[in-house]
């Protein structure tokens, strides 16, 4: 059985939405995930409906829950591959939409987590989309929401304890970083830094309004001539219910509040059901109006 040692069981393994094994496949790398939802307590038995699941948990102080043993596959990245050679970690957040923080003890417990299961599986040193990525990099999702701008964070940390320096602080990202903000004055929205521009694009087109700075404050994308692949949905009610399927006898799983904001593919199509035209969200799908083949003015969700 591989568990880490800082985790403790919670409703492990109760669910259906795992498989046995890895289908021969090596663990070679971590998949980092927000929950999308505060309330620790309720991973996972949202999984007993939901065709989904995760490794492990962390919880606003820091907690470490394990759901599935690492020897077995977790439904987590939305990809088959990546699901078979990887170890998933949800997060809790502290606030709900549209922000979704998550506190820093969260954050701190993630980077040991991190550090223990890079350790046991001999991954090395982990850099950033290539032994520790964001859900976003498998799936057109905002997840794992604002843990985008704390990847580098979670590796440096997890780097230095695994070296020896458990204490030591995370180095801070050099000068030379493609920056992925609202606007250039406005760095408390940063979501990311990357050297790649390629990652920088990935993640602005994952959140909306949101532009890639050059070292020097130029926005470099998009440009006049670039065209987003992704739609962006706006929850125009408040207490929007989320459902485990495109259904009204789907489970409820959690709700959204007017404001509340995600992306996804423009190829993408709404589903149609009980007469309702139903879209994917981070963590289900929402109710998006009544079904009369077009937009109308009391929509829950508005699609741009």
């Amino acid at each position: 059985m591989g568990i880490s040692s800082l985790a403790t069981k919670y409703g492990f393994q109760s669910f259906p939405h795992y498989s046995s094994g890895r289908s021969g496949a090596k663990v070679n790398k971590i998949v980092i995930h927000h929950m999308a939802g505060t309330n620790y307590d309720i991973v996972p038995s949202i999984w007993q409906t939901r065709e989904a699941s995760a490794h492990y948990g962390i919880g606003k102080n820091g907690e470490i829950r394990a759901y599935v043993d690492e020897n077995n596959t977790a439904w987590h990245a939305g990809n088959w591959n990546a699901n078979i050679s990887s170890i998933g970690i949800e997060n809790c957040n502290s606030t709900g939409s549209p922000s979704w923080n998550v506190n820093q003890a969260t954050i701190d417990s993630c980077a040991k987590l991190v550090a223990d299961i890079a350790k046991r599986h001999g991954l090395g040193k982990l850099v950033v989309n290539k032994n520790l990525f964001p859900h976003s990099y498998f799936s057109s999702t905002s997840c794992p929401g604002v843990l985008l701008g704390s990847l580098q964070y979670i590796a440096d940390k997890a780097n230095a304890i695994n070296n020896g320096g458990g204490s030591s602080t995370p180095s801070t990202p050099t000068s030379d970083l493609y920056r992925v903000r609202k606007s250039w004055a406005d760095a408390k929205s940063q979501v990311g830094a990357y050297k790649d521009l390629n990652n920088a694009k990935r993640t602005a087109d994952s959140h909306s309004g949101y532009k890639v700075y050059d070292p020097n404050g130029n926005q470099v994308y998009p440009t006049s001539s670039s065209t987003s692949n992704v739609k962006t949905l706006v929850v125009q009610v408040n207490g929007l219910n989320v459902r485990n399927k495109p259904s009204l006898s789907g489970t409820v799983v959690g709700s959204y509040n007017k404001g509340a904001t995600w992306t996804l593919p423009k190829t993408e199509k709404q589903t149609i059901a009980d007469g309702w035209v139903w879209a994917r969200c981070p963590i289900g799908y929402c109710a998006v109006g009544k079904n009369t083949g077009k937009t109308e003015p009391d929509d829950y969700i508005l699609i741009s």
